[in-house]
């Protein structure tokens, strides 16, 4: 399970800025399973997106990850796997303090944490909720610890995750959950924090927000923001581009549709050896698009439905036990939906 829950997490890392991505068929897809929507005329000629977050504030989403994976790999014979799985969080969330910039102190709980997967026909299935002996728990140990842990997270105005703090819950669980406990110094309970924050619990939380734009917009307004990131032997630059492409009424309130659309360009050697084992890659394929629904009035995301989609082929030749040189052929497409709903 581990295998399939840091795929889950890297897709997670990608998604999290740009709010989506996906190949141009599937595009459609999420277009037409959007609500329809009244627009509306706005009066002003501009206007500004930011979170308008009270302290006292509690709110709720529910936030699920579809995932796709299939991998073929051509040696001597072909191997091919496929994974389908869907990861569904209950998060609650309460503003419990505003500075004086407006950057709030939000208490968060993922309250449940449910899987269902299908890894080449072999069902899997998890539920927070249900009584798991201390086996099964270290079987799915990346979800129990997640559940019912609360942490902070500090947000800004414009929606960005700023800061992640007490994971200890989490730390507890975690070396709980280890064949052999240790009692963790307080250099390693850092440590972890760090670790866990920045791979895992920042970029999740990052996609109940979404960073909006500084400058105040109007209908067809757009905006982009660059960022990189690392896959394999490449380096990629992403560019995330939205678009306000209206404002609507939701039940009263002002909203505005946005489109998200990501290009991506990259870097690398494509060609390496490492202790006798050449790889050459082909260019790697990533792309998306998503939509995204905000609340102008409340200043709260409403819901965003996104794609990310990733393909990656290798070819790798080295020699075997009777050094007879081998070429393995290893390709591997991967999709993503992410859906996260304002409950």
């Amino acid at each position: 399970m581990t295998k399939y829950f840091f795929k889950s997490i890297i897709t997670i890392l990608f998604v999290a800025i740009i709010a989506g991505c996906g190949k141009s068929e599937e595009k459609k897809e999420v277009l037409q399973n959007q609500e329809s929507f009244e627009p509306i005329a706005i009066k002003e000629n501009n206007l500004t997106l930011r979170y308008n977050l009270q302290k006292g504030d509690k709110f709720k989403y529910k936030l699920t990850t579809i995932t796709t994976s299939d991998e073929t790999i051509q040696a001597d014979s072909t191997i091919k796997s496929k994974l389908i799985q869907t990861l569904t969080y209950n998060v609650d969330l309460e503003v419990l303090e505003l500075d004086e910039d407006k950057m709030a102190e939000i208490g968060v709980n993922i309250s449940t944490v449910n899987l269902d997967a299908n890894i080449n026909g072999q069902k899997i299935t998890f539920d927070s909720k249900a009584e798991l002996p201390q086996e099964e728990k270290q079987k799915f140990m990346e979800y129990v610890i997640l559940s019912n842990s609360p942490y902070r997270a500090r947000v800004s105005q414009r929606g960005e995750v700023v800061e992640i703090t007490r994971l200890d819950k989490m730390i507890d669980k975690l070396n709980t959950l280890q064949q052999n406990p240790q009692k963790l110094t307080a250099e390693q309970r850092s440590q972890f924090s760090k670790n866990l924050s920045e791979s895992v619990i920042r970029p999740l939380t990052q996609l109940l927000f979404r960073e909006l734009p500084e400058k105040a917009v109007a209908k067809d307004s757009t905006w982009d923001r660059k960022y990189p990131a690392q896959v394999s032997v490449f380096n990629i630059e992403n560019r995330a581009e939205f678009k306000v492409d209206n404002f609507v009424n939701l039940n009263g309130d002002k909203g505005a549709l946005i489109s998200a659309n990501l290009t991506a360009k990259w870097s690398g050697n494509k060609t390496g050896e490492e202790e006798g084992v050449k790889y050459a890659f082909e260019d790697p394929v990533i792309s998306g698009n998503g939509k995204i629904i905000f609340n102008i009035d409340k200043g709260l995301l409403v819901k965003a439905e996104t794609l990310t989609n990733i393909e990656m082929t290798v070819e790798v030749k080295a020699k075997d036990s009777m050094q007879k040189m081998k070429t393995t052929k290893r390709s591997e497409k991967s999709s993503n939906k992410n859906i996260v709903e304002l409950l």
